[in-house]
């Protein structure tokens, strides 16, 4: 059809396809869902008092549908403008989250559930994120002019920049604590370590990589990961130790007896001044003795009692809760009776 004398032709310029914009929104989209579904594995297999990162635990369905919602709203290729700003507002909120735990110490952001993951490092991902979306996952204009957006996304990329430049120096920088280390706290600069092992439960022993034999210094943590294991966490000073040691070597030495599971492992907490462990505190060698390694100052409450299962704490016990059989006697049993997980003591 020929256009009418006298009125001018009016041509529609399309915004052309960006095969890498629409990449990385994909990408962004898949990453946000994954991160929800880990979260939501771990909310889901975890008692309420476990929930522990977020410190909210009823914020956490919410976070989940949230991220949920948008990884599926960036992979549908809705409203895309819309949706790469939320998801850019979004990626800066997290990256603030993480800064701040990075920086109080945290090993783990809970981001990812049970994939454990220093926050320094989630902290440059969210920032990265940031400054892709920011430059690179918006399509083409064509002949259209800048927008308001545009112009002023230049403060934001170098805000982000700047955060990613100190994120990533101060994490080649900060010292690591010891890997897979969810339950614990560090301090001074990540040279003093503190075991939480209320926060052990369902997750593998944070310290396995950092238990060796005493005088050798033989690792230890291979060993103890395979199989059903007891292991008792104690100072050679503590009293209430010394009362326990011995209930524990009457468990080896009546478990290898009957050749049945759980081994059990003694593993001392290295004191600052050292302790001498005193003697005739251990008079049997059925059991398996190690330390903590020195690489850090180490504080714990003792007695501590986790039984593992391949590394993963299914139990744990403190206190005096862990001096007594007791909640051994009750593992056992739950044990045989349905083969289910205990709780914490």
């Amino acid at each position: 059809m020929n256009p009418q004398p006298g009125r001018p032709t009016v041509s529609v310029s399309r915004p052309p396809t960006n095969p890498f914009c629409r990449f990385l929104v994909l990408a962004v989209g898949l990453l946000s869902a994954a991160a929800a579904m880990m979260k939501s594995r771990q909310y889901v297999r975890l008692p309420a008092a476990e929930h522990g990162q977020w410190e909210i635990p009823d914020f956490v369905p919410v976070l989940i549908t949230f991220e949920i919602f948008l990884g599926l709203w960036l992979m549908s290729g809705a409203f895309p403008a819309a949706a790469r700003r939320v998801a850019i507002g979004c990626f800066g909120s997290f990256a603030c989250y993480t800064l701040f735990e990075a920086i109080a110490g945290k090993t783990d952001c809970g981001c990812f559930g049970q994939v454990h993951v220093n926050p320094w490092y989630t902290f440059i991902l969210d920032v990265s994120l940031v400054l892709m979306l920011t430059f690179f996952g918006k399509p083409g204009r064509g002949n259209a002019g800048p927008s308001r957006w545009a112009q002023r996304k230049w403060p934001v990329a170098l805000a982000a920049a700047i955060g990613l430049a100190i994120g990533f120096t101060v994490a080649i920088l900060h010292p690591k604590v010891v890997s897979d280390a969810n339950g614990l706290a560090a301090a001074d600069n990540g040279r003093i370590v503190i075991l939480e092992p209320h926060k052990w439960l369902h997750h593998r022993l944070p310290v396995l990589g950092n238990i060796v034999a005493q005088g050798s210094g033989k690792a230890l943590g291979g060993l103890i990961s395979v199989g059903q294991w007891i292991v008792m966490f104690y100072h050679a000073s503590c009293d209430e130790c010394q009362q326990t040691i011995p209930v524990y070597e009457a468990l080896a030495r009546r478990e290898m007896l009957s050749g049945k599971a759980p081994h059990v492992a003694f593993v001392r907490v290295p004191s600052d001044p050292p302790n001498p462990v005193p003697p005739g505190l251990f008079d049997s060698r059925v059991a398996l003795r190690g330390t903590l390694d020195t690489s850090h100052q180490w504080f714990a409450t003792t007695p501590i009692v986790v039984e593992l299962r391949d590394g993963i704490v299914h139990r744990v016990a403190t206190g005096r809760s862990a001096m007594t059989p007791r909640w051994m006697n009750t593992a056992a049993h739950h044990r045989e009776t349905t083969g289910g997980i205990g709780a914490v003591q």
